[in-house]
């Protein structure tokens, strides 16, 4: 066989470095889809393995919301379009990603190099040279940046479960505002209907020789129901529209006012808040995390300064030689090649340790310091949550009835003639006074309930 025909073919040791090189390239690293799909699940259920067409189906129009005007429809519609929250979601999936690439061996290199003068050997004249390079990391160096990219994906999908918390509170939050100013509204529409029926009243007996003066106080009081009335309704665009970017609502439409109900009282135990919050609050599991990364780091510095090898193969295109009868005339040979890199700049690798270290011991203090931070944020919001309790038990129970109970009296004694127009404005005050506190303490429970919830990572009751 001549050596032209045989330069066309790959040589059959080279056949199995190729291989070799293939097997190194797919061995990479990569995270359980599984794990990706199931966490996509628990954050967009209907993005999870469900086509565009049953998407649009699922997803809550915006006259449903406005029909329903519920706190889970809010939700709801706010967890599938908060532009936060996404941008959180897609960062996570990106970094993700980054796990295949850190783990997998870098491209092998690919050489050729025309001799300008042919290198005259004793077989042939060799004219061109034909190489291939592949890098290989230290054993363990790609094992641990798959783990540093592992633990910066936890810290970013912890990142995400925070962002959901927040999304969930601040609409919660806002409804339960927006509801308190719709029972707001309601009390003070109430009130200024029955101080108008008063008027005839009042009227008829100054036409029965009573003074001007109980008409003079009933029109200020009616005025200045009015006034607060009219705060009320000038503040409602604004919460509407605070409600509408917490869900991520794009209409600039009026909210409907929602139904706000009285909430099912439950008394919650501060510590076992501290506990569940140390547990699973989200910004806790993303400082660990964190702490995992810097440690993976510190592990990689460590070996950094440990040679990378380099495996390469070569072949030499060779000409026939001057004599053919040449013993290997025109063969073309080849050549394995391997090589290290030599790390001599010393300094260079402790800096990067030493580097490594701080960080490390920055990372395990914030985490340290977000513990105690936590812990101290919990306390409050539980005493928050007690306290509410206790002030909406009390308007319920205690001094709602007993305001109701006066203004009857008084009512009753004032059309009798036993009682003056300002004792009965005093009993219709503190009765409004008294119905507002009620809703305003009712509002801060539910905002309360809110706030824990975030702050434990999710239920706690």
């Amino acid at each position: 066989m001549s050596s032209r025909s045989r330069r066309g073919s790959v040589p059959v040791p080279i056949r199995p470095y190729v291989l070799a090189m293939g097997l190194w390239l797919t061995a990479c690293q990569s995270v359980d889809p599984r794990m990706v799909e199931a966490r996509t699940a628990s954050l967009y259920p209907h993005r999870a393995g469900a086509s565009a067409a049953a998407d649009a189906t699922e997803s809550p129009s915006l006259d449903e919301v406005r029909r329903t005007a519920s706190l889970a429809s809010y939700l709801n519609f706010g967890l599938r379009h908060s532009g936060t929250l996404r941008n959180a979601y897609e960062t996570w999936r990106a970094a993700v990603e980054r796990t295949a690439q850190t783990t997998s061996l870098p491209d092998p290199v690919a050489s050729f190099s025309q001799f300008v003068e042919d290198l005259q050997t004793r077989t042939g004249p060799q004219r061109r040279r034909y190489g291939l390079t592949q890098n290989v990391p230290w054993p363990g160096k790609l094992r641990q940046r798959g783990r540093i990219s592992e633990a910066r994906a936890e810290e970013l999908w912890q990142q995400v479960e925070a962002r959901r918390l927040a999304v969930q509170r601040d609409i919660a939050v806002t409804f339960h505002e927006y509801g308190y100013l719709g029972q707001s509204l309601r009390i003070k529409q109430r009130v200024l209907e029955l101080l108008r029926q008063l008027e005839p009243v009042v009227q008829s007996r100054i036409r029965a020789g009573a003074g001007q003066q109980d008409l003079l106080r009933l029109q200020v009081e009616i005025g200045r129901v009015e006034n607060d009335l009219a705060s009320l309704v000038e503040i409602r665009p604004a919460l509407s529209a605070r409600l509408a970017a917490a869900m991520g609502y794009p209409s600039d439409d009026l909210l409907p006012l929602p139904e706000t109900t009285e909430p099912t009282l439950r008394k919650v135990d501060r510590a076992r808040l501290v506990e569940l919050a140390a547990d699973r609050n989200p910004k806790v599991r993303e400082f660990a995390a964190a702490v995992v990364r810097h440690r993976h780091a510190l592990e990689l510095s460590q070996t950094e300064r440990w040679p990378d090898l380099s495996v390469g193969v070569d072949y030499l295109e060779t000409g026939s030689a001057v004599n053919p009868a040449t013993p290997g005339s025109g063969r073309d040979p080849w050549a394995w090649r391997v090589g290290f890199s030599v790390p001599i700049w010393v300094h260079r690798y402790d800096a990067a340790e030493r580097q490594a270290e701080h960080e490390l011991t920055a990372a395990s203090a914030a985490l340290h310091q977000l513990r105690g931070d936590l812990r101290a944020d919990v306390e409050h919001a539980g005493f928050a949550l007690n306290d509410a309790l206790r002030q909406v038990a009390l308007y319920r129970d205690t001094l709602l009835p007993r305001a109701r109970e006066l203004l009857d009296v008084t009512r009753a004694a004032y059309r009798a003639g036993r009682a003056a127009l300002l004792d009965l404005l005093d009993s219709e005050r503190s009765l409004l006074d008294f119905e507002v506190g009620y809703w305003r303490a009712t509002r801060d429970y539910l905002q309360s309930e809110a706030r824990v919830a975030a702050l434990v990572g999710g239920g706690f009751r």
